[in-house]
């Protein structure tokens, strides 16, 4: 149910602004495209046989493609990527870093297409071949050794060309499996250790780019796993940067990358433990995480949006023949917001990946079932027989459990409860409830800039890449916060936070509807495919998630409002999404099984029976059937008799039996394995179900 597990992948970098037409472009940023009479001159320049020409080409290419998705995509068009990495072998050095930055820079704001265009271009080759001097260059300046006048014109700028030589490789391994396949081949590991291994002496820019570039390469990257396991040394550098104490934004993103570069490496480091126990690890790297996560969102808010106001009025006076002007104050302010919300998304997505494994440790030996092993050729043959002649076949079968079943059903469950004990004291569990937990509603909750405005032709923003950062930090806080929740309630013994601190569990519920409410804003179809809203409906996604385990968490035990049950409704018919559709349900589900809340259970059990009635998706019905399975188990809960038996659930049921199977034999096993298991114990279940509520009060 509702898990989120690995969100590594491009969590930190910005995505293209997309295909966007140049009018709506100038609408959304207040900016015109830089004119084509301006862009072919300069892309001319590049292959100047001046060499001042080519670095001011370069270097004015660079600012372009930060300026607009309208002039990149006209830049683009003219082959600027070509061009650009044939000034990598450029014999002025000055050319080759200003291509370089230009090259960083599209790996920053051009997106997949772009970054795939790149590898068909070979950028790797000519940028692989600048890192031996490099590192001749940074070990000499490390050691203190003398240089020579050319040497010394080259030092001015080694730390800018270490950084943008990172980040390229880090953008294509990060992007492209082919690109990843081809970094590992450069035995780049060393190289990036070094800076590593130096921390007090290399900017920190550089050092975020290396840890960066780390923290992709040790992802679940068996050749990168093999130089960590011959060097053993290389660990413990990484774990001096988690006891560093920080004082700037860049220092902190370094420690918490560090610290996710440690969890990659985590069966290196402990080796003995067993698969997803890695309590000491997660107990180094916690503290650093959740102290990563104190801001204050709504500040920065204000903050951005008045220093993006000034910047896009300085965009419009842009001065192309001054390429390398420094940047404004305001320029820095938001570099430094982003930066930040770029910490805080990694933190709370190796929370949320944290969260996740102690849930599976509990939960391995529970999900040990055996694969079928046939390859689903006769299905269809084999579920050619009637239905009624099924129906009337489980009649036959004696289904009353014996007394020795019934006797071990008893001792598992008074197995099952756990003696009371005080967990407060643990040190994860007391950093994940303590500080984890208040810093996840904080950080899930939407500012003014979080989204694009409503009610406008074209979504707008005064700052979109804050505005889209906001909005992934958010994501990435509900989704933290869903695995959160499943760990109190799946992995931490008889579900001591929700009984504990069922006062946090209930204002949880309260507020996560409150969270929905303004993240749906001025009636925005939940999933719908809202060009420039799409944020929005999956935060909404992962809030009825949170709800959904939340309802189980606390056992159905829900500070219910009026408008909550159709507000779950209402998800339900307002998405497109399947896995919004799903989360309703289950939440529903588990808000119905309540006790002396017959009219909530009939408005529940109505909905279920007519979604069913209206042949959902097949995951949709599933979960339906199941939930319904759950609700009507037992004759004796308050709601079964005046409910499903006057209600007449069961000849609905009955009647729905050809429907079920005939959506079941529309699955293909080869193409879905899972959904059509699924999909075959529901519809099993509801030939047995039928039968056993048609006995049942006999």
């Amino acid at each position: 149910m509702g898990k989120v597990k690995n969100n590594k992948k491009k969590q930190a970098r910005h995505n293209a602004t997309g295909m966007q037409t140049n009018a709506e472009i100038a609408e959304a940023e207040g900016l015109q495209a830089v004119p084509m009479e301006t862009i072919l001159p300069l892309i001319a320049k590049l292959s100047s046989p001046d060499a001042n020409d080519r670095a001011w080409a370069a270097a004015g290419a660079s600012n372009l493609l930060m300026h607009d998705a309208g002039t990149r995509r006209l830049m683009l068009s003219k082959n600027l990527i070509g061009a650009l990495v044939e000034r990598l072998t450029d014999s002025v050095h000055e050319v080759v870093v200003e291509a370089l930055g230009a090259l960083r820079n599209l790996t920053v704001v051009g997106g997949d297409d772009v970054i795939s265009e790149m590898y068909n271009k070979s950028v790797l080759t000519p940028v692989a071949a600048l890192i031996p001097p490099l590192g001749n260059m940074i070990d000499a300046i490390l050691s203190g050794a003398a240089a020579t006048a050319e040497e010394q014109d080259k030092r001015k700028t080694v730390w800018d060309w270490a950084e943008n030589v990172i980040s390229v490789i880090w953008a294509m391994a990060e992007n492209s499996e082919k690109a990843l396949k081809f970094v590992n081949k450069l035995d780049i590991i060393p190289f990036l250790m070094s800076f590593m291994s130096n921390v007090d002496k290399i900017p920190p820019k550089v050092i975020v780019a290396a840890a960066q570039c780390l923290y992709t390469l040790t992802d679940d990257n068996p050749d990168c796993r093999v130089v960590f396991v011959k060097n053993p040394n290389y660990i413990q550098p990484l774990k001096n940067i988690l006891g560093l104490n920080v004082n700037a934004e860049e220092e902190l993103l370094i420690k918490t990358l560090a610290a996710g570069i440690v969890i990659n490496l985590r069966t290196i480091i402990s080796p003995k433990a067993s698969e997803s126990d890695f309590s000491d690890i997660h107990g180094a790297v916690l503290p650093v995480l959740s102290g990563a996560l104190s801001y204050d969102l709504q500040k920065s808010c204000t903050e951005a949006a008045a220093a993006a106001q000034i910047v896009n009025a300085q965009k419009q006076d842009f001065d192309l023949s001054k390429p390398n002007q420094p940047a404004t104050t305001e320029e820095q302010t938001l570099a430094l917001i982003e930066t930040r919300l770029q910490t805080l998304q990694l933190a709370l997505e190796l929370i949320a990946n944290i969260c996740t494994e102690s849930v599976e440790g509990v939960n391995n030996e529970d999900e040990q079932e055996e694969e079928w092993k046939d390859d689903g050729a006769d299905d269809d043959e084999m579920e050619a027989d009637e239905d009624e002649e099924e129906m009337e076949d489980a009649e036959k079968k004696d289904n009353d459990l014996d007394e020795n079943t019934l006797r071990e059903m008893e001792q598992l469950a008074a197995a099952s409860v756990e003696t009371p004990m005080d967990l407060s004291g643990h040190p994860i569990i007391n950093i994940l409830i303590n500080t984890v937990f208040p810093a996840l509603i904080n950080l899930g909750t939407p500012t003014p800039l979080s989204f694009p405005e409503q009610e406008v032709p074209t979504p707008a923003t005064v700052a979109p890449l804050i505005t889209s950062q906001l909005a992934t930090t958010h994501l990435r806080a509900i989704e933290a916060l869903n695995n959160f929740l499943l760990t109190m309630a799946d992995a931490v013994p008889g579900k001591w936070w929700y009984k504990n601190r069922k006062t946090d569990a209930e204002q949880c519920w309260v507020w996560l509807f409150q969270q929905a409410g303004t993240v749906a804003g001025k009636g925005v179809q939940v999933g719908a495919e809202q060009k420039g809203q799409e944020m929005r409906g999956a935060i909404l996604d992962a809030i009825v998630g949170c709800l959904w385990t939340l309802a189980r968490g606390l056992d159905a035990q829900v500070p219910l409002s009026d408008f909550h049950i159709p507000a779950l409704m209402g998800a339900y018919s307002s998405t497109t999404s399947d896995s919004m559709r799903v989360k309703a349900i289950g939440c529903l589900g588990v808000v119905a099984r309540r006790q002396g809340a017959i009219e909530t259970n009939k408005v529940i059990g109505e909905f279920l029976i007519n979604l069913l009635k209206n042949k959902p998706s097949t995951d949709a019905c599933v979960e339906a059937l199941n939930a319904i399975y759950d609700i009507y188990a037992d004759a004796e809960f308050d709601y079964d008799l005046p409910v499903y038996v006057q209600g007449n659930f069961n000849m609905e049921l009955k009647g729905m039996v050809k429907m079920v199977k005939f959506m079941v034999r529309n699955i293909d096993r080869r193409k879905d394995r899972d959904l059509r298991n699924r999909a075959d114990e529901a519809a099993m279940n509801l030939v047995e179900f039928v039968k056993y509520k048609e006995k049942e009060r006999r």
